[in-house]
């Protein structure tokens, strides 16, 4: 083995038996940046120009390959050498480029993979091409090169559908050739070694040049058709643009089909659904942001749970646990209560059953893991308790944290912490804390959202915050109906701008009135979120339009009522709160905040930026 060659900020290259390594190490993703791409091009001139340096293996540092491109570097993405220059070199050189993807491979990362003349992937790696929910499509080619390697249909699939493939599915369609348990940078350079081999001098074939997912041109088309009638949105224009590239790789030449997905690229950076799924995955990002007490320190793994109190709450959240692996001690002096409580535990379970989201093998799994009692001292050895008594204070003592369950009063006092939980994985959880809050609890509240799926937020004392947004939207509707609107006219005037219709391949046309019935809602949500804000419950704009999103009272793409208050205009806003204030002050009469951004020149949008 040969020494390190050279290092760049992001990229370390490495000299092995005649191969380079180009290590990625971009921290904490290895996103695409302009000083990575750099560094992986001046590697790849590195080798084009050492005749001692007979092949390339791109592979990462980090516990993942790429997330690729995102956030403010996106906007900035054609720096020189861009990412499609960047794909172009990599196909493009005279000797093989292998790369080796670990963890998360996305977007960019992909792009890159898609270019190489080799691919291997660990057992656990993630392949994904996010862009299309983001309001984009690829930029550097893969909408021309994946279809060419692995067909309409498959190609389609990956570009269509946001959730990830495992290596073992890529291996199965032909998108990475090995897939390894152990050993991922060895086995590719093994790979770049054989392929060394078989070329004999000659030059690597590029995936441009390849033809394997066009053996059919019939299912090719058959495969566009079925995109279209599935995906095609017209509030959603991406994922149209994406089947069109995938159509135009086909019927025109590489460069050709490079160009057609460039130019739908940089139309559809423009559109407003692109802005608004881009302003709320970079909001999502910042809801996940730990309180400052816990940034920097691994939260703790749990494996037992205790919940003080029977009923239905106590018996969702057993079910949750218990379906994640759980241990659960369930603990009710009454003993009538705590029977119905367990009795409701297996009806869930039996349902599930039932609807075969559950084995009978599993349920049996989890009942083995519940045990209930009237004794207190049943709790054992329990990581965390979750209390539905008053401020969680328990009848025994006990050294085990207690977490208590339900949202903090406006005036809570200091070092309180409370836990509204979600109903079900996916859906929000708001854990609101005061100044001096234990952070132990705190970890271990954060931990348990993980653990069983949730959306957590952070917030402050006077929540919950979603409780108090759907309540703002409900005052707005029944203000409405008040002022002689019909209840389908504010429905209609909602579902035409996605609130209420999830699912909706078409959304419907706007009532004649539904502008101002609309208006008039959004600015009810609006104002709700700068009044949290104003009050300190939520942190910043971007928590308020992320849980807005999450809990279905805002579309994706519309990004969020701080953004739609952005992008309308603030002293727009107020001024229409004024005027609405007038026939209903407590929902329209303007949060102070207002009044502050505006006489500073800044907006909602510059809170989030100025928040660390």
């Amino acid at each position: 083995m040969d020494a390190a060659a050279a290092t760049t900020t992001a990229v370390r290259q490495e000299r092995r038996d005649g191969l380079l390594l180009l290590v990625m190490g971009a921290r904490p993703l290895n996103t695409m940046t302009a000083d990575l791409r750099a560094g992986l091009a001046q590697g790849l001139a590195v080798a084009a120009a050492d005749p001692a340096l007979r092949a390339v293996v791109i592979c990462s540092a980090l516990p993942l390959f790429s997330a690729g491109v995102e956030g403010a570097e996106a906007a900035v993405s054609r720096a020189a050498p861009s990412l499609a220059a960047l794909c172009q070199q990599i196909e493009s050189m005279a000797k093989p480029v292998v790369v080796a993807l670990n963890g998360n491979a996305l977007g960019g990362g992909m792009e890159v993979a898609l270019a190489a003349h080799g691919r291997v992937a660990q057992e656990g790696a993630r392949l994904a091409f996010p862009e299309v929910s983001l309001g984009g499509v690829p930029k550097a080619g893969a909408t021309q090169r994946l279809p060419r390697l692995i067909g309409a249909e498959a190609a389609l699939r990956l570009l269509l559908d946001p959730g990830p493939v495992t290596a073992a599915q890529a291996l199965a369609i032909g998108l990475v050739d090995t897939v390894v348990v152990a050993g991922l940078i060895e086995s590719a350079i093994t790979l770049a070694q054989q392929m060394v081999e078989a070329l004999a001098g000659r030059a690597p074939r590029k995936t441009s040049d390849r033809r394997d997912g066009f053996r059919d041109p019939k299912a090719y088309q058959v495969a566009i058709a079925a995109a279209r009638a599935k995906y095609v949105q017209a509030h959603l224009p991406a994922a149209g643009q994406a089947i069109d590239c995938v159509e135009a790789a086909q019927l025109l030449l590489f460069e050709q089909g490079l160009a057609f997905e460039e130019q739908a690229a940089a139309m559809l950076d423009q559109t407003p659904q692109a802005a608004g799924l881009r302003h709320v995955l970079a909001a999502e990002q910042l809801a996940a942001q730990p309180p400052h007490a816990l940034v920097g320190k691994a939260l703790p793994e749990l494996r037992a749970i205790g919940l003080w109190g029977g009923g239905e709450r106590a018996a969702d959240l057993g079910v949750q646990a218990l379906t994640r692996g759980l241990r659960v001690a369930l603990i009710e002096p009454d003993r009538a209560v705590l029977v119905k409580t367990v009795e409701q535990i297996a009806a869930r379970q039996a349902a599930m059953v039932t609807e075969g989201r559950l084995s009978e093998a599993a349920r049996d799994a989890d009942w083995a893991r519940l045990g209930s009692s009237m004794v207190a001292s049943y709790l054992g050895s329990v990581d965390v308790i979750l209390a539905s008594v008053e401020a969680g204070r328990l009848p025994v003592q006990t050294e085990v944290p207690v977490l208590p369950l339900g949202a903090l009063p406006a005036q809570a006092v200091a070092g309180r912490i409370g836990l509204q939980a979600a109903m079900a994985a996916g859906l929000p959880a708001e854990l609101s804390f005061t100044e001096g809050a234990d952070p132990r609890v705190l970890a271990l509240g954060l931990a348990l959202a993980r653990r069983l799926g949730w959306r957590a937020f952070v917030t402050g004392p006077g929540g919950p915050m979603v409780q108090r947004l759907r309540a703002a939207l409900s005052a707005a509707i029944a203000a409405q109906e008040a002022a002689g609107v019909a209840r389908e006219t504010v429905m209609a005037a909602l579902a035409s701008f996605g609130i209420g219709g999830t699912g909706r391949t078409i959304l419907p046309s706007p009532p004649a009135e539904g502008k101002g019935v609309l208006e008039a809602c959004l600015a009810a949500l609006a104002n709700q979120g700068a009044r949290l804000l104003g009050e300190g419950v939520a942190r910043r704009p971007a928590e308020v339009d992320a849980l807005a999103v999450a809990a279905g009272l805002f579309p994706r793409w519309q990004g969020g009522p701080m953004f739609w208050a952005d992008r309308r205009g603030l002293l727009v806003l107020r001024s229409d709160l004024r005027h609405r204030a007038e026939a209903a002050p407590q929902i329209y009469t303007p949060a102070a905040i207002f009044d502050d951004l505006i006489a500073d020149g800044r907006n909602f949008a510059a809170l989030d930026r100025g928040k660390v």
